[in-house]
């Protein structure tokens, strides 16, 4: 007695759908268990959030977004602080202890980019004003400008 043959297209046949099966499942598990969460979840989200702001301006948007979730009050005070700095402002020193480096640190100089932003460096060189987030000022300082979330500090003469 001899097994029964199968074709070879049959074989291939059969191969390739079981291969076609298995890109369906890795796909659908890479859409559900993706690091940060459901990718579908995040992607209704981020349309809903885009449907929510499309009439509004750049920095309306920006702050709706994902990027500032951490800390919104933060990224205002950002984003504030762009068009607070008074004419010939050098540099800003970034007061924000409680800010983590990857969020805060990098967003701020990011956002207020081609302006140099420091964190916290022990004396605010000549020209730099201070943004400080929150309402604890260090002494020495004068007001330039109360922003949400914080404000714009400068060296007291």
């Amino acid at each position: 007695m001899h097994a029964p043959s199968v074709p070879e297209s049959a074989v291939r046949s059969a191969l390739r759908r079981l291969r076609l099966a298995g890109g369906v499942a890795a796909v659908a598990v890479l859409l559900v268990a993706v690091p940060g969460g459901n990718l579908a979840a995040r992607l209704r989200g981020s349309l809903a959030t885009l449907r929510h702001t499309a009439g509004t301006d750049l920095p309306a948007r920006r702050l709706a977004g994902r990027g500032p979730a951490y800390d919104r009050r933060f990224f205002e005070l950002v984003l504030a602080a762009r068009n607070a700095l008074p004419p010939g402002t050098k540099g800003i020193v970034l007061l924000a202890p409680q800010i983590p480096e990857w969020g805060g640190r990098y967003l701020a100089i990011y956002e207020l980019a081609p302006m140099p932003v420091v964190a916290a460096p022990d004396r605010i060189p000549p020209g730099w004003v201070a943004l400080v987030y929150g309402d604890h000022w260090p002494p020495g300082l004068r007001l330039l400008s109360r922003l949400p979330g914080g404000a714009l500090l400068a060296p007291a003469p």
